[in-house]
C-alpha cells in the first residue's frame, strides 16, 4: 500500500523534506511532540504498520523518502527508530508537571485549596479563601485545573492554589 494512502507518515515526509532534513531523530521527535495525541497516534500506527511489512518497495515511501535510503532494510530501519522516537515524544508529551502556588506538584484526584477570593465569571458567587476543593481533574494547560464546586464545573489557576 503506498505511503500516500497514509495520511500521518506523508506529513511527516513532507516536514522532514521541507526542513531540507535527512530524517534525522531531533526533527522526527520534535514533529511527534507537536502533534495532538490523537495524530501521534494515528502517525504511530502508521509508522508500526510500515515497519511491520515484509517487503517495502522504496516508490512506495515516495520522492520524498527515497533520498533517505539506499535499499528495503535501511527504510524498515529508518522506520522502526521513527516509531521508537515518536513513541518517546508520547510519553514526553503526557508527563506534564503541574504545580501550586508554593510548587508542590499536584496529580490528579488530588484536594487544594483556594489561597485568594475569586470571582467566577458567569456565576452569582464567588469562590472565598480557604475553600476546600476535593478531586482536581488536571488539564493538557499545567497552568490550569477542573473542579466540581457545588455542581458546577470550574477551571482554577493553579496560581490561586495550595495543596491540603
Amino acid at each position: 500500500m503506498p505511503y500516500t494512502s497514509k495520511p500521518a507518515l506523508k506529513r511527516l515526509f513532507s516536514i522532514l523534506s521541507d526542513l531540507d532534513s535527512s530524517g534525522d531523530p531531533e526533527s522526527i521527535q520534535a514533529h511527534g511532540s507537536a502533534l495532538s495525541e490523537k495524530d501521534r497516534l494515528q502517525l504511530a500506527s502508521e509508522l508500526r504498520s510500515e515497519a511491520s511489512r515484509t517487503e517495502i518497495p522504496l516508490s512506495d515511501l515516495g520522492s520524498e523518502a527515497n533520498r533517505w535510503f539506499g535499499d528495503e532494510n535501511e527504510a524498515r530501519e529508518w522506520l522502526g527508530n521513527a516509531l521508537s522516537l515518536v513513541e518517546r515524544s508520547e510519553s514526553a508529551g503526557t508527563s506534564i508537571k503541574v504545580v501550586d502556588s508554593n510548587g508542590t506538584p499536584l496529580s490528579e484526584g488530588d484536594s487544594v485549596t483556594v489561597i485568594k477570593d475569586l470571582k467566577v465569571k458567569g456565576g452569582s458567587s464567588d469562590l472565598k479563601r480557604g475553600t476546600a476543593i476535593r478531586s482536581i481533574h488536571l488539564t493538557e494547560d499545567p497552568g490550569l485545573i477542573e473542579c466540581k464546586v457545588d455542581g458546577s464545573v470550574l477551571v482554577l489557576k493553579t496560581i490561586f492554589l495550595k495543596k491540603s
